[in-house]
């Protein structure tokens, strides 16, 4: 028996009364709008953002000031420059995938025409500026056996990214977790103590909180529950774990390649 996935498509489009949204209408008076971006356009646009503003600026030809921002015209011309299909890109369609966006990963400074990732960065960014007030006074984090004893001695600090990214509430952190393990074990953080500590935690989105280092002392393992992961969010773990497989698979390719050309040297 074969089982289909059905994944929603959703485009981008304007309502000339409340700007952007996703899906047919507009949410606010049912609108149909003018059409901007396909789904296809969409994901590709919103992994190339994501890509300039959190991993690598370089290779569009954007540079990234030390908290994070840049120019909007600059990612334009870089993925245009880059991407010849997206030649009739303007700022307006990277605006729309902002402001539609609800998972709140970036900030736009309309005024000044730039914009930033707020969190999720691999480079380094100084994200200090973001807001610290409204920290909720618990928060949650993803781990995995492996990571545990060296959280509950050492604390979290960050990894490859450049900050530790906290979750809002329990069923997050799980989905955040899913990603990475098929079972993770979920950390309760005392935030408030750890802010009262001298540990700084920002606001990054409505769900996400970033922090520089929390101390152990305010971590603890959390009680397990159920959480129930929504058929997109499994659509999207699935995709990254091919993804991650196919990435070992060329490494190992390249590192075979690789040892074969030393063994013919040698002979």
């Amino acid at each position: 028996m074969i089982f289909l996935t059905v994944v929603e498509m959703v485009e981008v489009r304007w309502c000339e009364e409340h700007g952007p949204f996703r899906g047919e209408r507009c949410p606010i008076c049912g609108d149909e709008g003018k059409f901007m971006l396909n789904d296809w356009e969409l994901v590709a646009l919103s992994r190339m953002l994501a890509g300039i503003l959190r991993h690598f600026p370089e290779k569009f030809g954007v540079r990234i000031d030390e908290h994070g921002w840049a120019n909007l015209y600059d990612i334009v011309k870089g993925i245009k420059r880059r991407h010849r299909r997206f030649r009739w890109l303007k700022i307006k369609h990277i605006e729309a995938i902002v402001l539609t966006d609800d998972k709140g990963r970036y900030q736009l400074d309309l005024e000044k025409k730039r914009i930033r990732a707020t969190y999720g960065h691999s480079i380094k960014v100084d994200l200090s500026d973001l807001p610290t007030e409204g920290v909720p006074d618990v928060l949650y984090y993803p781990t995995t056996e492996e990571e545990l004893e060296f959280i509950q001695e050492m604390g979290l600090k960050p990894g490859d990214r450049k900050w530790v990214h906290l979750s809002k509430n329990y069923e997050d952190a799980y989905i955040a977790g899913r990603h990475r393990v098929d079972d993770p074990i979920i950390l309760e953080i005392d935030a408030k103590g750890a802010i009262e500590a001298g540990n700084p935690i920002y606001v990054a989105a409505p769900k996400i909180y970033i922090s520089n280092n929390v101390p152990p002392e305010f971590i603890k393992v959390a009680e397990k529950r159920e959480v129930e992961v929504p058929p997109e969010e499994l659509e999207k773990i699935e995709e990254e774990k091919r993804r991650r497989e196919k990435k070992l698979e060329r490494e190992r390719e390249r590192m075979k390649r690789l040892e074969e050309r030393k063994s013919e040297e040698k002979d």
